[in-house]
């Protein structure tokens, strides 16, 4: 099965095709125009490999949390790509992406929320599968790492994502251990993490697929103080917008 990745749910930009055992990936670091090279990179990976979108049999996307402008960009163009080529089309969290791509082991995936805030989730890795024991949220950090201590597991925490140098004090404290780490290599989410966690996963339909933020938008405040509406699911406001 021929996958095509899209994470643009950071600053890095990634896409990948993933063709069985083989990936090939590209990446560039750029900070504000995924909109403008999204597009070149997907058409330049499938022009070195001999391809077009039509010989795809499943798109996969990074759908959150990240950028609220950035997961837009790349849930829309994979959308529309499953939508007019009728393939199949995959969410996978940014931050299972991110662990993924770590050894075995008790990983927190991180990207930070500012303000001591973090987009994290907790996974266990063995043997190349992933389980997710902390569900992905929006947590401030002495609840993200308290959750991590109650897991009560013997193994070394690997952070990954974010940078932690300088909550590394802090984290000492609250874990009562400074067995953790960071992750080795540059942290980043690679597409071909996406696509390899895309393969067992079921489709979706492109048009109910909505992008998992994790924290209510400035604009979702706004329409609740508006309209009084309860707040629901991530999907409940982007649906009706």
């Amino acid at each position: 099965m021929k996958i095509l990745s899209i994470t643009t749910a950071t600053n890095h930009l990634s896409v990948a095709l993933n063709d069985g055992d083989k990936i090939f990936e590209k990446n560039e670091e750029d900070h504000r125009n995924h909109s403008e090279h999204l597009d070149p990179l997907i058409n330049e990976l499938l022009r070195e490999n001999n391809l077009t979108l039509k010989d795809i049999d499943r798109f996969a996307v990074a759908e959150g949390p990240g950028s609220y402008t950035g997961l837009r960009i790349g849930i829309t163009t994979a959308k529309m790509f499953a939508s007019i080529l009728n393939k199949d089309l995959v969410g996978v969290s940014t931050l299972a992406a991110l662990a993924n791509g770590v050894s075995d082991g008790v990983i927190v995936s991180e990207l930070d929320a500012r303000n001591k805030n973090f987009f994290a989730g907790v996974y266990r890795k063995v043997d190349g599968k992933l389980e997710n024991l902390v569900p992905d949220g929006h947590y401030h950090i002495d609840d993200l790492i308290n959750k991590v201590k109650e897991l009560n597991l013997p193994d070394q925490v690997i952070f990954v994502g974010s940078p932690i140098d300088k909550h590394h004090d802090e984290i000492a404290e609250l874990l009562g251990s400074d067995n953790f780490v960071q992750a080795e290599g540059d942290n980043q989410i690679h597409a071909g993490e996406i696509g390899k966690l895309a393969l067992n996963k079921e489709a979706v339909d492109p048009d109910k697929m909505v992008p998992k933020y994790l924290r209510r938008t400035q604009a979702e405040i706004d329409w609740h103080n508006k309209t009084g509406k309860a707040f629901g699911s991530d999907s409940d406001y982007v649906e009706e917008v």
